[in-house]
């Protein structure tokens, strides 16, 4: 994604350089976040299905190429290669999401609580597959109201909204096409042996 079109995100900035698209996915919660809580959870839920499947990737677990997000959760095969912590954070932020994924109203209080998830979740991703130190991570900041903000540059919520929606069609193509390459390297991997699972479960366990 180029530079006009990358959405800056407040929290999860330090993923961009390895995970470009997991950054403009939780940055593109947080724009939503006062304006349409229930889009912001779907987002996150979006974002949280990106990180799983990108943990996959970095542990080479074979899957179904069409499986939904439940299913890649719920897989053997990754229930036995990463902790239970990282899984519960998971399946949070995924449950939260689901209602308004269907149409369902969202409440802000509980879009806050999946973006300070996902910012955990994005630790573990920092910390335990790009080489990050905790300390080098920001803590999660509250993100602000915007609309006093776009009022004092006589900007409307629905220019706003417009501009969002653009970047989120961008952001979707980019996924469609990452998604691809994945279900093309996933044909080609194997399921580990007890060792190696049992190795990826205490790496997992050590970074939670």
């Amino acid at each position: 994604m180029d530079e006009s079109k990358r959405m800056q995100s407040m929290n999860f900035e330090f993923l961009r350089p390895e995970n470009e698209t997991l950054a403009n996915l939780a940055g593109l919660a947080e724009a939503v976040l006062f304006i349409d809580p229930g889009s912001a959870l779907t987002r996150v839920r979006s974002f949280a299905e990106e990180l799983t499947k990108a943990i996959y990737k970095e542990e080479r677990l074979p899957r179904v190429p069409r499986a939904g997000f439940y299913e890649l959760v719920k897989n053997t095969v990754f229930e036995d290669c990463v902790s239970k912590s990282l899984i519960h954070q998971i399946n949070y932020v995924r449950v939260l999401g689901n209602d308004p994924a269907h149409g369902a109203t969202g409440e802000l209080r509980n879009a806050q609580m999946a973006l300070g998830t996902a910012h955990q979740l994005a630790t573990h991703m920092a910390v335990k597959y790009y080489g990050k130190s905790q300390k080098s991570i920001p803590t999660f900041q509250d993100i602000p109201d915007p609309t006093q903000k776009m009022s004092q540059l006589n900007k409307s919520v629905s220019a706003y909204e417009k501009d969002l929606k653009k970047q989120q069609e961008e952001l979707e193509r980019v996924v469609a096409e990452l998604e691809k390459e994945r279900i093309k390297s996933a044909a080609t991997e194997t399921t580990p042996n007890a060792d190696g699972k049992k190795h990826r479960k205490q790496q997992s366990q050590s970074v939670a």
